[in-house]
């Protein structure tokens, strides 16, 4: 896999062989200077090994995954950035880059979908051929937006660090939105509506806030809940912060 680095470095040194004279190799920490890293690779989430995945680490010690095939925000999380042993060392084979510090998993799910009904069960994949990927463009702090075609419409996702440096804020742009489109925003065991547009999503586990103007649901599934949100037709805009 291609990798795009904007600015960053990396520190990695090979241990001596151990008791079974077999050569293990230190981690290859992939650290963030002055400007944001992008790295293209495989990961491991929930069990399986997600082949488009994008990594961003940020020099506020902010980084996230995002599956450029589903669309969805697979995982965040604050500290160092990644370990790229299993990509740069010797042969590389597994191309697998590793989350460092600690991981909040979010979903692998795709982000809009359309359903039949607010009751309809929310698909854990999209098809491979039903997202098309255009690539991404970077703002002037080289932060990506993403953009990709799916469900009948124009999506730009943009992912960016919050002015406190304390997570992450989304912007998801949808042009040409069909009826009955909707974009799920959280799903945990549990999600409680707090004042002031915030959710709580898990045991304390992370926050959401929204947009007051926006009417979001929580509904009920066989594993939790989940945050909805219609998308209205047409073109618009829904911006929330993820805070953990």
């Amino acid at each position: 896999m291609a990798c795009l680095m904007l600015c960053g470095s990396l520190a990695g040194t090979v241990s001596a062989q151990d008791a079974d004279n077999t050569t293990q190799v230190n981690p290859y920490l992939l650290t963030v200077e002055s400007k944001p890293y992008l790295l293209r690779s495989y990961m491991m989430f929930e069990g399986k090994k997600r082949t488009h995945v994008i990594s961003v680490g940020t020099p506020q010690k902010i980084s996230y995954s995002y599956d450029l095939k589903s669309g969805a925000l697979l995982q965040v999380w604050k500290g160092q950035f990644v370990d790229v042993k299993e990509m740069w060392h010797e042969r590389g084979e597994p191309q697998l880059a590793k989350p460092l510090g600690q991981v909040l998993a979010l979903s692998g799910a795709p982000a809009i979908a359309i359903l039949n009904n607010k009751d309809a069960m929310w698909p854990d994949s999209i098809g491979f051929d039903e997202l098309q990927n255009k690539g991404y463009t970077l703002d002037k702090s080289k932060m990506p937006t993403f953009i990709y075609a799916a469900n009948g419409a124009e999506v730009s996702d943009r992912i960016a660090i919050l002015n406190n440096g304390e997570g992450l804020e989304r912007s998801i742009t949808v042009n040409n939105a069909k009826d009955q489109l909707f974009c799920r925003i959280a799903a945990a065991t549990t999600i409680k509506s707090m004042k002031g547009g915030v959710y709580e999503i898990g045991d304390k586990t992370y926050l959401i806030t929204l947009d007051k103007a926006l009417k979001p649901f929580i509904r009920n599934t066989a594993k939790g809940q989940e945050l909805l949100l219609p998308v209205k037709k047409g073109t618009s805009t829904l911006t929330y912060s993820l805070t953990w």
